[in-house]
């Protein structure tokens, strides 16, 4: 088996996704880290209507597609806080949901057993650093948007 390499990642993610959302071809992807432990996300995230997609991704079930519940919808119908925490993202919904995650442009992911031996075994730390650095730079655009619009309101 060859290598895993980033492409690799992004495209088992953007499968995890798209097997979990119906209309996920309107929307933009990142990864994410939530702060704290837990799975990372694939953040799917839109300007018509804007919104974003928390979706966690046991990333211990790659390359099988995990269809499992749990993707939290940030919208304007229910968002209630949107800030930038200066190393990451705060949001909070009207129905109580509240996290904290980052995006970056290039995440140090740490892959498990499963996909670590698809890597080449010659010194491999485990991770791999997925390069994002268009997409993450296109996601803080649309939540300074997001944050702008939110803000309008008020």
């Amino acid at each position: 088996m060859s290598a895993m390499n980033g492409e690799d990642l992004k495209r088992m993610l953007r499968e995890a996704f798209d097997a979990r959302v119906f209309n996920y071809g309107d929307f933009n992807l990142v990864y994410g880290q939530p702060s704290g432990a837990g799975d990372p996300w694939v953040i799917g995230y839109r300007h018509q209507p804007l919104e974003m997609l928390l979706c966690p991704v046991d990333l211990e079930a790659l390359p099988r597609v995990p269809v499992g519940p749990g993707i939290s919808t940030v919208a304007l119908g229910n968002v209630a806080t949107l800030a930038d925490t200066g190393s990451g993202y705060q949001v909070e919904t009207v129905t109580g949901f509240r996290a904290w995650f980052e995006v970056t442009g290039s995440p140090r992911v740490h892959l498990p057993e499963s996909l670590r031996a698809a890597r080449s075994a010659s010194g491999d730390d485990g991770t791999l650093v997925l390069d994002q650095e268009p997409d993450a730079e296109d996601f803080h655009r649309f939540m300074s948007h997001f944050m702008d619009t939110l803000e309008s309101y008020y």
